[in-house]
Formats: C-alpha cells, sequence, structure tokens
C-alpha cells in the first residue's frame, strides 16, 4: 500500500460536516492520478510536476485509453470536514489481462472511514476492445 494525504475542499463537505458521498469518487479520482500518474495524452507535464509513486501509465502506448470500469464504495464512518488532508491508502489488489483493481482505504484519525475499489481498463481508443497490460506496466505493479 502506498500512503498519500489527499487536499479536501470546503466544498467537498455537505451540510452536516463531513465530506459527501459523491465527492469521495471524486477523491479516490485524486489519489488515484497521484499514486500512478496521469493517462498518456492528457494534461501536461514538466520537471516540477509531481511524479507518480507506481509509474503504471507512462508505459501506456498512444491510442490507448484508461478507463475506469467500476468502483465499489464502503461507508464505514463519517468523514468530517477538518481542513486538513486525509490519509489514504492506496494499493493494487488484483492485476488481469487488461485491468487493474485499485484498493483505497480514507482514514479518520486512525479509523477507516471509507474503504473502496475501482477497476482501471485499458481500451483501444479506435477498436473499442481492452488491450493487455504491457511488459512496463506489471514491472511497475510487480512490487505492489
Amino acid at each position: 500500500m502506498t500512503v498519500i494525504e489527499i487536499p479536501v475542499r470546503w466544498g467537498d463537505m455537505d451540510a452536516y460536516g463531513h465530506i459527501n458521498n459523491v465527492q469521495i469518487v471524486q477523491l479516490m479520482e485524486e489519489a488515484r492520478v497521484m499514486v500512478f500518474g496521469i493517462p498518456s495524452g492528457t494534461g501536461h507535464l514538466d520537471d516540477t510536476s509531481p511524479r507518480p509513486r507506481i509509474n503504471l501509465l507512462a508505459g501506456v502506448e498512444d491510442g490507448v485509453m484508461t478507463l475506469i470500469s467500476e468502483h465499489t464504495v464502503k461507508y464505514r464512518r463519517q468523514l468530517p470536514y477538518r481542513g486538513t488532508p486525509i490519509r489514504v491508502e492506496v494499493g493494487v489488489t488484483k492485476v488481469k489481462g487488461a485491468s487493474v483493481e485499485i484498493s483505497y482505504r480514507f482514514y479518520d484519525d486512525d479509523a477507516v472511514a471509507v474503504q473502496a475499489t475501482s477497476t482501471m481498463v485499458f481500451v483501444n481508443q479506435n477498436t473499442g476492445m481492452p488491450v493487455r497490460l504491457n511488459e512496463h506496466q506489471r514491472a511497475a505493479l510487480a512490487n505492489h
């Protein structure tokens, strides 16, 4: 598991003073990008840009999209808005031919507030067919 801290915005809070359930999925995306990087062909990185912890997306060929096919989210307890970053553990729980399952644990102090997974699939943008993970991707995931 890779441990990161995700900033939260005041707008992530709902009327009850905790992080809104819908915002959790957006925070999952932020965590995923922080750990695995941005898909090729999106965004503009330079020498000052943060580098991913696990360089999974650097070896993705042009014309291959990185899509999310599934999310599961289990809310274990309220995650109060405190104006401070949230500690998130991000890991890889399954590696298949053309997909990776990513796990997340969001913490409130030392208690797990949210457990979640995302399935990330690699797809050829022209054919819509899955694309198998390449050697670079498998090597990047080998120790995770």
